[in-house]
């Protein structure tokens, strides 16, 4: 791991991370090879950032403050939608939605076909921020592109219970559930019962 001189082989570091990420091992291996890179690499420099983006990734779900400081501290050297996307995600864990809103527009100004984005853009603005209507112009662009995604359909469709289209979500979730009619129909009226109106 270290050039002659006592020097940390950066590339070599980053190389041994690039072929874990790629053999998918998990957090307990990835972590600590992310952070020697991280502590090692110049701040600011490319290796850097990458070890930084990887890092908030791999700890978002056990750890989303030290994920969002991850994201930002990438962000302040280089700006990527995949930086802008996890520190969304950190943000709306937390809680902090109107900060999230905007990172995951910051995102989709970077990557605006990214489904996904859009998705979380939309979700958070229909069930966070009791925007449902402006939610679902971006959850339509992710349905649109993802139409069989059981998870999109499911965002797209508790929105547009949220805003009285009831019948319309039901044809939206029965479409990706392989046209599973009673299935979808439940899930419309648990969408009803949290609170959504129940007209059409």
């Amino acid at each position: 791991m270290t050039k002659k001189g006592g020097a940390v082989d950066i590339e070599r570091l980053q190389s041994d991370v690039e072929w874990a990420l790629e053999n998918g091992l998990g957090p307990r291996d990835l972590v600590p090879m992310l952070e020697r890179l991280q502590k090692h690499a110049p701040r600011g420099s490319a290796a850097a950032c990458f070890a930084g983006t990887e890092l908030a990734e791999v700890v978002l779900t056990t750890a989303p403050w030290r994920s969002a400081l991850l994201a930002r501290e990438v962000l302040r050297h280089e700006e990527t939608d995949r930086a802008w996307a996890v520190l969304g995600l950190g943000l709306a864990m937390l809680g902090h939605y109107r900060s999230a809103k905007r990172a995951f527009a910051k995102a989709l100004a970077l990557s605006p076909q990214c489904s996904s984005y859009a998705h979380n853009l939309g979700h958070l603005l229909d069930a966070a921020l009791d925007r449902p209507e402006e939610g679902l112009r971006w959850l339509s662009k992710a349905h649109e592109a993802r139409p069989g995604d059981e998870e999109i359909a499911a965002s797209y469709a508790h929105a547009l219970v949220r805003v009285g289209r009831t019948d319309e979500a039901r044809r939206v979730l029965a479409s990706s559930m392989g046209g599973d009619q009673e299935r979808a129909g439940e899930l419309v009226q648990r969408f009803v019962a949290e609170g959504a109106p129940a007209t059409s």
